[in-house]
């Protein structure tokens, strides 16, 4: 706690010092004031982003279109976007104290264009202008998607992979550029409160009632986000109350006969002022056991989850706001068989229980056009519950055994901080402090010697240079470094970072990245209760000398954004390179009956390389396109322990994407969505009647190619009802894996491809 202390008087003194600067030069300010509407409609536009370019100073119009913004004067470069519309650039002159109103309006685009991301800066920028590269999964995507939670809002998109890895508890994992799911960082809102051993399930925690926006940033992020930020981060912006409205929610698929089914509602309140809002949400999902294969345990486990959760901001002051968010999470999952009895009867059974509590405590605040801060608490709480195991006999001996395999974790997790932003001169100033304590506390009834209760922590110091220059500002770089002081390293880790972007002319820009990330040696996800075959049981613990994995990023490409003549059109190409260094590895130890124990250590290290393309074009105003395609390759300087290969497992060379919007009619909208995912090396375990340990092999799968199409009907009611109607089927040609083990023996990692089967999906929203 001693370095947390310390560094926060640094930070806090150089805030009060540069506030005192600041306010001192800078108490002439000016008003701009106006109204945003759509071109062709007419209609005011509420939610529109106003931003002054190079600064973090901006403001976001009413219900009724209308905003006002305060800067300093002279010479201001005023950006207004939205999502789905092209970004208009206006440059005022202003006079000290002047006062000028200031009206757009906007033009569609690609449904991705015109939206502002933080994500690759902690600061606003518009994604298009982003020198980091920022991509998004917008609002309305999300809806097209018919997206339940946050594991299917990531889906079909370019260079990220959403993979079921369990028959039974079907867990799910995120790859980016083809890496493990736990080389990810995931953050609500900017803070990385979602733990390793969250993430295990947490992408299905969350609800689409939660999420407004997804901002992506690929390779290292460490030099803002701290541990864990080695293959990227995906940031969930959650929903902020923006006008009044009440939105209730029914969604239910049917895969085999099967049901899963999701209802939510959402109610948000803003007052006339926008001083003051707030937004409340609650959902339920419930999904019936589906086997697919009809060898009588499940492919599709059991689950429900019961959500809520409020987000509430208040206005004291023009130019401060205090910011809360509260959820609360409740999920219960089961795979296996003979679901009508206790986990401990079924020959196999996977049964997880979670109670999550997260929210945040934000205080913003804008001394000056120049200078603006933030504190901020942030915490989650996770309980969890678990069986991992199976009866495989009759005699008592053998009940007493399947007893053994129940566990409890506990895992607190609280994030505290300060970020402050100067701009001076074609900078933009970015510094902060962050301090971690992550706690983990695990038991289990098969090794009592095995248990856990261990605090990690970390302190993290940042800062950051935003710079712009060139006689139109066409060249700009992003240079800054993180401090980062864990509680299991001696020393401290320093990560770095650059990022350059050059605007050849209007439109393009070419664009080159140096990040870095590093994973320090504590407990992960799947250390915990990892279930193998026959109910084997997987304890993993760090080795005495392990080290800490670090990673170095790479990354170049062409950018365009613009016009073809009248039609919208986005190009992109990016080439990659991460190298990681001392790189995990699991190494077996020993097995005592149906305990296996696994030790992780530092291997040589890894690489993994290749290229990406997004191309996206709205030909005519009836019809958007959008496609993406990624080949990479990735290799470990030293064979796997097991298979004896240096390949990436489960990693495709080649992954794509492509979507047909159709807007047929005002009340009327068709999609088609395509994702490819080409063969890869899957490990496969086969029991041996006879035998205590099974087969180890490596299979070579098929590519897939799933085919979704969806229809949404605007229903036309009088009043102040608006409701749609979505229906369409997910998987339609039915790519799912045909070989999957069969029986009590089988291997339930042996899974890939598509997360489900042909589902036949329809949805009712109703807004009022």
């Amino acid at each position: 706690m001693r370095y947390n202390l310390k560094y926060s008087g640094i930070i806090i003194f150089l805030i009060v010092f540069f506030q005192s600067q600041t306010i001192h030069s800078n108490s002439v300010k000016c008003i701009i004031k106006g109204k945003v509407i759509d071109i062709k409609t007419k209609e005011p536009l509420p939610g529109v982003n106003i931003i002054v370019e190079h600064t973090t100073i901006g403001t976001a119009t009413d219900r009724s279109g209308d905003y006002s913004i305060t800067v300093s004067p002279g010479q201001v470069h005023l950006l207004v976007s939205m999502i789905g519309y092209k970004m208009e650039r206006k440059v005022l002159s202003l006079e000290p104290d002047q006062m000028i109103t200031v009206y757009f309006e906007l033009e569609p685009t690609i449904l991705e264009m015109g939206a502002v991301v933080i994500t690759g800066t902690a600061t606003p920028y518009w994604m298009e202008d982003m020198p980091v590269r920022t991509e998004v999964i917008p609002r309305l995507v999300i809806e097209q998607k018919q997206a339940s939670n946050l594991a299917e809002a990531l889906s079909f998109h370019t260079g990220v992979r959403v993979e079921n890895n369990c028959t039974n508890c079907n867990f799910t994992q995120v790859r980016i550029l083809g890496m493990d799911g736990k080389y990810s960082q995931i953050l609500i809102d900017g803070d990385p409160v979602v733990s390793s051993l969250a993430g295990v399930y947490g992408l299905e925690h969350f609800p689409e009632e939660m999420v407004d926006q997804i901002e992506i940033v690929k390779g290292g992020g460490s030099s803002l986000y701290g541990a864990g930020a080695v293959a990227g981060v995906i940031n969930m912006i959650t929903r902020r109350p923006m006008t009044n409205q009440i939105r209730i929610k029914y969604l239910g698929n049917a895969t085999g006969g099967k049901m899963d089914q999701h209802i939510g509602a959402v109610a948000e309140k803003v007052n006339e002022t926008g001083t003051l809002g707030a937004y409340v949400f609650g959902s339920f999902r419930k999904r019936d056991p589906y086997d697919y294969n009809g060898d009588g345990f499940s492919e599709l486990g059991d689950l429900r989850n019961e959500s809520i959760g409020f987000e509430w901001y208040y206005k004291p002051t023009e130019n401060g706001e205090l910011l809360t968010s509260f959820h609360r999470i409740h999920e219960e999952r089961r795979g296996g068989n003979k679901f009508d009895l206790p986990v401990h009867e079924a020959e196999i059974a996977e049964w997880i229980e979670h109670w999550r509590s997260g929210g945040t405590v934000r205080w913003s605040h804008r001394t000056s056009p120049l200078f603006d801060y933030r504190f901020y608490y942030s915490f989650s709480f996770e309980n969890r519950k678990s069986y991992y195991g199976g009866l495989h006999g009759n005699t008592d001996q053998d009940r007493l055994d399947a007893l053994n395999f129940y566990g409890k974790t506990d895992n607190p997790l609280q994030i505290s901080g300060l970020q402050a932003n100067y701009y001076l001169a074609g900078h933009l100033l970015t510094g902060g402090i962050q301090y971690t304590q992550d706690r983990l506390k695990d038991e289990t009834a098969a090794v009592t010697a095995y248990h856990i209760d261990a605090v990690f922590t970390n302190t993290g110091l940042f800062i950051q240079d935003d710079m712009h220059f060139g006689w139109e500002e066409e060249i700009q770089f992003v240079a800054g470094f993180r401090l980062d002081k864990h509680s299991e390293l001696n020393n401290w880790i320093v990560s770095p970072r650059i990022n350059g972007k050059f605007e050849i002319r209007e439109g393009f820009v070419l664009r080159g990245t140096y990040t870095t990330g590093f994973k320090p040696p504590q407990i992960y996800d799947e250390d915990l209760h990892l279930c193998g075959i026959e109910g084997d049981q997987r304890i993993i613990r760090n080795s005495a000398d392990l080290k800490e994995e670090r990673s170095h990023f790479f990354s170049g490409g062409i950018q365009y954004n613009g016009d073809w003549g009248e039609i919208p059109f986005i190009f992109s190409l990016t080439a990659f390179w991460t190298r990681l260094e001392r790189s995990f590895r699991e190494h077996f130890v020993s097995k005592q009956g149906n305990i296996e124990f696994w030790e992780r250590v530092n291997s040589g290290g890894a690489e993994i390389k290749g290229v990406e393309l997004d191309l996206g074009v709205r030909p005519w105003g009836t019809i958007e396109i959008r496609s993406g395609l990624t080949y990479k390759k990735g290799y470990f300087d030293t064979p796997h322990e097991d298979f004896k290969s240096r390949h990436f497992l489960r990693t495709p060379n080649l992954t794509g994407n492509i979507r047909l919007s159709f807007y047929l009619t005002n009340p009327l909208d068709f999609y088609i969505a395509g994702d490819y995912i080409g063969g890869a090396d899957i490990p496969h375990e086969i029991a041996i009647v006879g035998q205590d340990d099974p087969e180890l092999i490596l299979e070579r799968s098929g590519d897939y190619l799933q085919v979704d199409v969806g229809l949404t009907y605007k229903v036309p009611l009088n009043g102040s009802f608006e409701t749609k109607l979505n229906m369409g089927i997910r998987n339609i040609n039915n790519a799912f894996q045909k070989d999957l083990d069969r029986g009590a023996y089988r291997d339930p990692a042996y899974i890939y491809g598509p997360v489900r089967p042909r589902t036949l999906y329809l949805s009712l929203e109703t807004a009022f």
